[in-house]
């Protein structure tokens, strides 16, 4: 699967309008990690909403497979079935009783027969780690980190192609963020990709193998983490936080010395500092 948003604008209307996106062309397919980053502002929740048409483009158009959203090539149920959206908080939006009809809310809406929405929700709530001593309990009675489970399974068990993610682990501990990352690496497959919005780029670095960089409605960058992270100092001075060790790096290979600019974790900067050093620290040595 691959969607594409070709030449997408898009401004809120109000008292004073506010442009969110301005001419924004992207390509996310299955079998990737794309990794969505920006400042609060910066449009990465009206981008998300394009790709599973919560919103439809006033400029511009989003084409899945070559089908045209705007003309109407596409049934928007189906596209937001096959792109799965877990909000940033999803846990405050669940409602149901109990787990099982939380989770069997979504596969029932696509007029599933009852054995393949049972099959559905078992299925998804153990791979978040939650057996059949959940599948009673309401959902409100659970820590915050197993109503995000719960929220994710709901949107695995329609299976989509593609999952996008706003701030999957925001509030989380340690611990919780693990485990839904890690969960996440071993969703992903060949037929089914990620999108992930994400302000913690410590987190982000080893993640996805793609980043885009939003700022102020435009893409600003995209690449793989090395090539985004090479320009450490520019993602700075828009407002994102980027990994400490890239600002060494860089302040490093700024001052002359042979290192790549590109390195964003402290185990490729000791190497590549060893490798410096062993080379005579370029040119004017460490």
């Amino acid at each position: 699967m691959q969607i594409e948003l070709k030449n997408i604008s898009y401004t809120y209307d109000g008292p004073i309008p506010v442009a969110a996106l301005h001419n924004i062309n992207l390509k996310v397919q299955t079998g990737e990690i794309l990794g969505l980053i920006g400042h609060t502002g910066s449009g990465k929740s009206t981008l998300l909403q394009h790709l599973n048409g919560l919103l439809k483009p006033q400029e511009g158009d989003v084409l899945v497979d070559g089908k045209s959203v705007k003309n109407g090539e596409i049934l928007l149920t189906k596209l937001r079935f096959r792109v799965g959206l877990v909000f940033q908080y999803p846990e405050y939006q669940l409602f149901e009783e109990t787990i099982f009809k939380e989770v069997s809310f979504g596969p029932k809406s696509m007029g599933l027969k009852e054995e393949e929405i049972e099959k559905r929700v078992k299925q998804s709530l153990l791979d978040v780690g939650m057996g059949e001593e959940f599948y009673e309990r309401s959902p409100f009675e659970l820590s915050g980190g197993q109503k995000r489970r719960v929220a994710l399974a709901s949107i695995l068990a329609m299976e989509p192609d593609i999952l996008v993610l706003d701030e999957p682990t925001a509030g989380l501990d340690p611990r919780g963020r693990k485990e839904i990352l890690d969960f996440l690496l071993k969703w992903r497959t060949d037929k089914r990709g990620i999108v992930l919005v994400s302000h913690n780029m410590e987190e982000m670095a080893p993640f996805a193998e793609r980043i885009v960089v939003l700022h102020q409605g435009s893409i600003a960058l995209d690449g793989t983490p090395e090539e985004v992270f090479y320009h450490a100092k520019e993602l700075f001075d828009v407002g994102i936080k980027v990994p400490q060790i890239s600002l060494v790096v860089n302040s490093l290979k700024t001052k002359g010395y042979n290192i790549d600019a590109g390195i964003f974790t402290v185990k490729e900067a000791a190497k590549a500092i060893y490798d410096a050093l062993k080379d005579g620290g370029g040119r004017h040595g460490l």
